[in-house]
């Protein structure tokens, strides 16, 4: 039973105004008044997005030193996981520059970009070996479009793995995943079980896919 007095709640209360969020912008705000306390809001709720995302990653991308993008990363809990892991090479974007300083303290991205999925990304074509998206795709903060952005930034070969929640996860996500098949952008590599991104506080069920961009 959780405590009355758990703070954990506003963890949970801050996800549901990101997720009717009625623009980026809003999206950003929210998570620039929750920077300072993100992490710890996120362990009490059991958080589980950054392990399955980069288990994943362990499981078929072998460790490189080639660039790697942390698209919507936050206070850096990715990066510091796949640093560890043997993936030194991290750049780092993200729509909230309150997340971005927090992560900037950690000192494992080799830069970082106060930029938007959804619109267009501030790197060349064909730049990373591997792109990885923790808790981003879902409602109310980055679009399904941004994919496209994500799929032009990494190289043919290459891999994204990312994570899907809520209500793009069932419909939205099909469909835009068979138009990416279709037009032979990416094709599929694996996907995780159903599995509850906050089970201490929510039910938030997500999961995890890997394509390879082709």
């Amino acid at each position: 039973m959780n405590d009355p007095d758990d703070k954990s709640h506003s963890s949970t209360d801050k996800l549901h105004r990101a997720y009717h969020a009625k623009n980026p912008q809003e999206t950003a705000e929210v998570y620039n008044e929750w920077s300072q306390e993100y992490e710890q809001h996120m362990r009490n709720v059991g958080y589980t997005h950054p392990a399955m995302v980069t288990g994943m990653v362990a499981r078929h991308i072998p460790p490189t030193e080639e660039l790697v993008l942390d698209a919507g990363a936050g206070t850096g809990v990715m990066g510091e996981i796949l640093t560890a892991l043997g993936y030194p090479n991290i750049i780092g974007l993200d729509a909230s520059t309150g997340m971005l300083k927090t992560a900037d303290l950690k000192k494992k991205y080799i830069e970082l970009k106060h930029l938007f999925l959804g619109k267009a990304l501030d790197f060349e074509d064909d730049t990373f070996a591997l792109v990885v998206s923790s808790g981003v795709f879902t409602q109310g903060h980055a679009p399904l479009d941004g994919l496209d952005e994500l799929i032009r930034v990494t190289k043919p070969g290459g891999y994204l793995v990312f994570s899907i929640a809520r209500t793009y996860l069932d419909g939205p996500f099909t469909d835009k995943r068979h138009q990416l098949e279709q037009a032979q952008q990416w094709q599929f590599v694996d996907a995780s079980a159903r599995y509850n991104s906050a089970p201490l506080e929510d039910t938030l069920i997500s999961q995890v896919f890997v394509f390879q961009v082709t």
